[in-house]
């Protein structure tokens, strides 16, 4: 998942964490203004994510879950870019002729 949030360092180590496909828990210790802007980020974008600390030790821990939904959203968008590919190869005309005209 692509995001960039406001462009601050918080934000760019969430779009990291958003971005990476191997990585679905972040453990993330913050002191508290960090962990209110991120979690505001989170709920303001709608991201498919968890986000609960866990309040031992300091600073707490923000704890961030990707959610099944956005492995669910991946798959159902892949899947349309393929539908929207088989689409239009057999409905245009993809010979590599600049121009070409969709088949009747």
């Amino acid at each position: 998942m692509a995001w960039t949030g406001c462009g601050c360092e918080l934000c760019g180590t969430l779009g990291a964490f958003l971005g990476s496909r191997s990585r679905q828990t972040l453990e993330w210790p913050l002191a508290k203004d960090g962990r209110r802007h991120v979690h505001s980020r989170i709920d303001t974008a709608e991201l498919p994510v968890d986000h609960r600390t866990r309040r031992q030790g300091r600073p707490y821990t923000l704890v961030l879950t990707k959610t099944e939904e956005l492995f669910s959203h991946e798959l159902a968008t892949r899947r349309q870019a393929g539908a929207d590919l088989t689409w239009l190869a057999s409905t245009w005309n993809l010979s590599g002729e600049v121009g070409a005209e969709p088949r009747p």
